[in-house]
């Protein structure tokens, strides 16, 4: 027969005469052995609500955590697709040169403001010319005489929010031997 007091019983299957009996007081051994039952269920299920309550809590940290990721990625998406807008502004506003001044500061204020917009949100221009090359961040267009693995020139910048590359610098790097 197996041990009763490691298995719970379901609520159903309840000695309804449990508590008769223990005001009865017409069985005290049966009536210690219901008390001694009760607790032990008792002690179970407060143990698998205190593990459910855990399991919760858990389950609810992992919906945050997946929520905050899919919300990062979709943002580093929008802001990679605003990355070429600043190098095209950057190109226009070197290649003003005989432009009135008012369309210049204009074109310049925009500029800051887009540039403004993507600090605030953690992207960051790569520092790159004079840096050794490193793959996971650079794109080598061509090399030069130079220091080995050294980038020269920058052709087209690079960005980064937090940890990851949004758009890799497009450089140049020296290709002379120590």
């Amino acid at each position: 027969m197996p041990d009763e007091t490691k298995q719970p019983i379901p609520p159903n299957e309840v000695p309804e005469n449990a508590a008769a009996t223990s005001s009865a007081g017409a069985n005290s051994s049966s009536t210690d052995t219901d008390m001694e039952l009760l607790k032990t269920q008792l002690a179970q299920m407060t143990e698998t609500c205190k593990r459910t309550l855990a399991d919760f809590a858990n389950y609810k940290k992992f919906v945050e955590d997946q929520r905050k990721q899919t919300t990062s990625y979709a943002t580093a998406e929008i802001l990679k697709e605003l990355l070429p807008l600043i190098d095209n502004l950057e190109r226009a506003i070197a290649a003003m040169t005989e432009l009135d001044p008012a369309h210049r500061q204009g074109i310049e204020a925009i500029y800051r403001q887009l540039t403004s917009m993507l600090e605030k949100r953690g992207v960051k221009k790569m520092e790159t010319t004079g840096s050794a090359f490193n793959p996971a961040l650079h794109e080598v267009l061509s090399q030069e005489p130079g220091e080995f693995n050294i980038i020269t020139k920058e052709i087209e910048k690079g960005y980064t929010i937090g940890d990851q590359v949004l758009k890799p610098a497009k450089v140049i790097v020296g290709n002379t031997p120590k």
